[in-house]
């Protein structure tokens, strides 16, 4: 019997590992939701047993031995293999009726080329949803307003081209950034506000172009020590080269977006954790480099980072 069946992003259903074009057998008697492969007739069928988001995966199987339920929505096979997967963008293909559950887009205005908006989770009472992805199942972007050209946005507010924002405010063209408002390219910030061009920001205000620092106004600082223009670029320009690209990760999404072949649209953010230190695994050539400044603060360092040295 052909069939269809959906799979969690990495292809398991229940902890149980499948792989396109193999042939599975059960072990033990049939039973309908205990023992046995499942799949439905219809593809519409199977999201009333899985969320219809495009992280999941979705195939045509091919059922046989005794099968259960072929009157129902739901099957029962004694074996079942993987014939070919179905894209997500190419579902419609095989849908049998309208299967609309588009109740994800509701009061809203502005929703153009997005993805996985669905279930009345995604884009709900919300304004100027723009190229994004990851718009799903009350992860992507709900109750948000001018979200443009973003990834793993969750409850913020006029987040533009950045990535891993989360409960933050006017965050443009940043990565990493927590709590914080008015951010805007810059890197690791936390509980900040007004932070600009800088690095390993923790509770400060008015921030521009600065690294490390704690409870601080506006200014030129490394590890509080306040320090000219020149000294500032000499430093950042190093630690910059050092890190090569390295910023701290408050959450698994890049490992995440990398294992689901670094495409948005394909990675389960319903799956993203948080990470207990963020950074733990700087590089220790940048440990190193700032433990070397005169301006070094093992105190500070610690309370930001969580870093003994």
């Amino acid at each position: 019997m052909k069939a269809f069946k959906v799979f969690e992003w990495d292809w398991t259903c229940k902890g149980f590992q499948y792989e396109i074009g193999k042939e599975y057998k059960i072990k033990g008697e049939l039973v309908m939701c205990e023992n046995g492969f499942h799949a439905c007739k219809r593809l519409e069928d199977c999201f009333k047993y899985y969320e219809h988001v495009s992280w999941n995966k979705i195939a045509m199987v091919e059922l046989g031995g005794r099968i259960l339920g072929e009157d129902t929505d739901k099957q029962c096979a004694e074996t079942i293999k993987l014939v070919e997967e179905i894209p997500f963008d190419s579902i419609g293909k095989y849908i049998t009726k309208q299967c609309d559950r588009s109740d994800g887009v509701n009061r809203s205005y502005g929703v153009s080329v997005s993805y996985g908006v669905n279930r009345s989770n995604g884009v709900n009472r919300s304004n100027g949803v723009n190229w994004s992805y990851g718009v799903n199942g009350s992860y992507g972007v709900n109750g948000s307003n001018g979200v443009n050209v973003s990834n793993g946005v969750n409850r913020s507010d006029g987040v533009n081209r950045s990535d891993g924002v989360n409960r933050s405010d006017g965050v443009n063209r940043s990565d990493g950034v927590n709590h914080s408002y008015g951010v805007n390219g810059s890197y690791g910030v936390n509980h900040s506000y007004g932070v600009n061009g800088s690095y390993g920001i923790l509770k400060c205000i008015g921030i521009n172009k600065s690294l490390f620092c704690s409870h601080l106004d506006n200014s030129y600082y490394v590890f509080n020590e306040k320090v000219t223009p020149k000294r500032y670029e000499e430093i950042h320009t190093n630690l910059q080269n050092i890190l090569d690209g390295w910023f701290p990760q408050y959450h698994n999404m890049k490992s995440l977006y990398l294992k689901c072949g670094s495409e948005w649209k394909k990675t389960p953010i319903n799956k993203t954790t948080d990470n207990e230190n963020p950074w733990s695994d700087m590089p220790k050539e940048a440990i190193q480099y700032l433990k070397s400044l005169p301006e070094f603060d093992s105190v500070i360092f610690k309370e930001i980072a969580g870093i003994e040295t």
